[in-house]
């Protein structure tokens, strides 16, 4: 396993799943803060070496791309108005879909 990113949550979330859709595995860890008021950024790590090199290229393509535009949304699940830099509703825990 070789560490490949660290970041905020929301961006490792991002190429967590950008890396899933490519079939390249990878955890995350240090995203559970046991300190309140204490920074840690989450990391994001490949499972498996040979994916490290294509991994990186996906990193560097994200780094190099404008931020997405984060739109309010409405929770398919319960109705709950959103901000945009939500994934998740604060109310339900149900997540974001693509089309929200």
């Amino acid at each position: 396993m070789k560490f490949l990113f660290s970041a905020k949550i929301e961006d490792v979330d991002i190429i967590k799943g950008i890396l899933a859709e490519e079939g390249i595995a990878s955890e995350v860890t240090n995203d559970n803060n046991p300190y309140p008021g204490v920074v840690f950024d989450p990391k994001l790590w490949i499972v498996n070496d040979a994916d490290f090199a294509r991994a990186s290229a996906v990193v560097q393509t994200f780094k190099k791309s404008p931020p997405p535009e984060l739109r309010p949304w409405t929770c398919p699940a319960c109705g709950e108005q959103l901000e945009g830099q939500f994934s998740s509703c604060w109310k339900c825990g149900a997540a974001r879909s693509g089309d929200s």
